[in-house]
């Protein structure tokens, strides 16, 4: 060191300034094997993770922990596909935790990707047999319906009304395809009383004209009895 004027030694001129630059230099390869590992793994096999893997610890040194996903595999010793990313939510998936959650028996969900879903309720869920009054019990799937419709305000929703062949023969209805109509335009009605714009709203009975399978035995006409909310992405 070379000793200044006031009798003080200073430091070579440039030593220490560019220790700074290891520690950016090891953050930014963190941060490149990071964003490198997300944009090529989202649902791989166990062997191109285990490559991947594998070349981020090679880079960082051995640095890199085994992760709890490949402790599970190798304990296991299997070689199950393995999913890094949640799965995203949409219409349909949303429909069928519907279900799940309140266990709706002889009830399905057909996706029809982007352009919306189909939620069928059969049986006795929503009304009871020759009755157009919802049962208090389906109210709570109708609201989980409702919180679900305002999240996704771009689908339009479709209540359709659907019986058997059997014909009506006393009560109020003179024919299934009032029963039908009513029982639609009741769900609708509930719909709009609890949030539900009217413009995204429509309700349709169908009598027995598109039976899902044959009116040949009492299963298959339990089947046909149902209550359809088809969620359809609205035209711009």
């Amino acid at each position: 060191m070379e000793k200044s004027r006031r009798g003080h030694y200073s430091e070579p001129e440039g030593e220490g300034e560019s220790e700074w630059l290891a520690t950016f230099a090891d953050l930014t390869t963190l941060l490149l094997c990071f964003f490198v590992l997300l944009f090529s793994i989202s649902s791989v096999d166990n062997k191109k993770f285990r490559s991947v893997m594998s070349e981020v610890r090679i880079s960082l040194g051995n640095a890199v922990p085994m992760t709890a996903l490949e402790q599970e595999e190798v304990k296991d010793g299997g070689d199950a596909v393995i999913n890094l990313l949640p799965k995203q939510k949409t219409v349909a998936t949303e429909l069928e935790e519907i279900i799940n959650d309140e266990n709706l028996s002889n009830s399905t969900v057909v996706d029809m990707g982007d352009d919306g879903a189909l939620l069928r309720i059969g049986g006795k869920v929503i009304f009871e047999s020759g009755s157009s009054k919802i049962n208090p019990r389906a109210f709570s799937a109708l609201d989980k319906i409702i919180v679900m419709a305002l999240k996704y305000p771009e689908y339009c929703l479709d209540i359709k009304g659907h019986t058997d062949n059997i014909p009506i023969s006393a009560g109020k209805f003179l024919s299934n395809w009032e029963l039908s109509a009513l029982r639609a335009t009741t769900v609708l009605r509930y719909l709009l009383e609890n949030g539900l714009g009217a413009e995204r709203l429509t309700a349709t009975g169908y009598a027995d004209t598109q039976p899902l399978v044959p009116n040949l035995t009492a299963e298959n006409r339990s089947r046909n009895r149902r209550v359809e909310f088809l969620f359809k992405k609205r035209k711009k």
